[in-house]
């Protein structure tokens, strides 16, 4: 609980929980643009995935950075550091999404990928939610 002037603001309990989740997936984010910077980015332009001429690390590429999920880790992350910003919680069902995208990608890519990286983010919300339902 924090008291702003004559108003008391109640915080669940995990938001703090919540916050170091939102911070820790705009970090993965940020990490994923930066390490995997392309070198096709003119291929790209030129429209070589429009017209068939890609090669196939090209393709791959390009699923990986402009093409994958980076954007939607920022909005996440972003929403996610809002409600811990405002008291509140995401619902606990987007910890365990998180969670299972990340243990099927692991199973699908291997554990020595950039998603084992997920896995703090999927905890510190399903945490944010347990510490909540208890203590409320």
């Amino acid at each position: 609980m924090e008291t702003t002037g004559n108003t008391v603001e109640v915080k669940a309990p995990g938001s703090g929980l919540t916050r170091a989740a939102g911070i820790a997936l705009l970090v993965i984010a940020v990490l994923h643009v930066v390490f995997t910077m392309s070198p096709y980015w003119p291929g790209w332009i030129a429209g070589e995935l429009r017209n068939g001429g890609a090669t196939i690390e090209s393709v791959a590429a390009f699923w990986s950075q402009p093409g994958g999920f980076w954007a939607l880790l920022v909005i996440l992350g972003l929403l996610t550091i809002r409600a811990a910003n405002q008291g509140d919680l995401l619902p606990a069902y987007v910890g365990w999404i998180l969670l299972g995208w990340i243990v099927l990608c692991m199973i699908i890519v291997g554990p020595a990928s950039g998603f084992t990286t997920g896995l703090v983010p999927a905890a510190l919300l399903i945490a944010a939610a347990l510490r909540d339902r208890s203590g409320r």
